[in-house]
């Protein structure tokens, strides 16, 4: 919540209890004229001022906030200088492995075509690994990328969302480069298929976490949510894997613009 708003509900919850400015400020160990400005709109508080008022108050500051941050404004209200800086570098970083995904795609695309097609390592057997890992640190690190994002918007579904798919993937890359050092009890068909279908459903839920910050993120969160949601039906269903793989191009490319996005609406509370 930001000014006029925040000092317009801090009035009225003082109100509420009954209590005047002096009563208030003896609670919570501020200045008069401290809290007289900042119900005045005239100053942001920092967060630590605000949970202090709030507590005074008998009122949640998690309550206050979720209920109200996804719906005023755009900025994603920080802290301090040194937060906003260091959330701003990892999500360049995010953006930069994203786009590091995308140019590892197409010879992780041809190393699976011919080892599951025809049996043959194209780029050899450290050549094949390589590109396996690169491909999972790539998107491992995109995703992380939105479970900052999912932390600075109160998006819990997008923190799960992102974690799961951290997780289940590695666990699918793990299998796919020890698989070359032994065979495999299950037939290829089946983990793929599995895959597909896990994978999908995953991404379904990480496309509704998105959509549901898309208000904060504005036309950008509707299409990165509904692309992801398109993308990961595709590989739901199995049948339209391939199109799924196509998809997730321009699917990644617009996630990586929503990074660079929530990074330019980082803000820093002024005291």
């Amino acid at each position: 919540m930001k000014q006029p708003a925040l000092g317009s509900k801090i009035v009225e919850l003082r109100k509420q209890k009954g209590l005047t400015q002096e009563e208030l400020v003896e609670r919570c160990n501020i200045n008069v004229r401290t809290l007289q400005r900042i119900e005045n709109g005239e100053v942001s508080p920092r967060s630590y001022t605000i949970k202090t008022i709030l507590s005074a108050l008998d009122h949640d500051y998690e309550e206050l906030y979720s209920s109200t941050e996804e719906t005023t404004g755009t900025d994603i209200v920080v802290n301090s200088e040194g937060e906003a800086k260091s959330i701003g570098t990892l999500l360049i970083v995010a953006s930069i492995f994203g786009i590091l995904y995308l140019l590892i795609g197409p010879f992780e695309g041809f190393a699976d075509y011919y080892r599951f097609g025809d049996g043959e390592l194209v780029f050899g057997l450290a050549g094949h690994i390589i590109i396996k890992i690169i491909s999972y640190i790539g998107y491992a690190v995109l995703i992380y990328g939105f479970l900052i994002v999912g932390k600075l918007l109160r998006n819990y579904l997008m923190k799960i969302a992102a974690v799961l798919l951290i997780v289940v993937l590695f666990l699918f890359y793990a299998y796919d480069i020890t698989s070359l050092f032994f065979e495999s009890t299950f037939p290829i068909e089946g983990i793929l298929i599995a895959e597909s279908i896990i994978l999908g459903t995953l991404g379904v839920l990480f496309g509704i976490s998105i959509l549901k910050s898309a208000k904060k993120l504005g036309t950008l969160g509707y299409v990165a949510g509904g692309l992801e949601i398109i993308t990961a039906v595709c590989f739901l269903l199995v049948v339209l894997s391939l199109l799924g793989l196509v998809l997730q191009f321009p699917t990644v490319i617009v996630e990586v613009i929503v990074l660079l996005k929530i990074r330019q609406a980082i803000k820093v509370h002024s005291v």
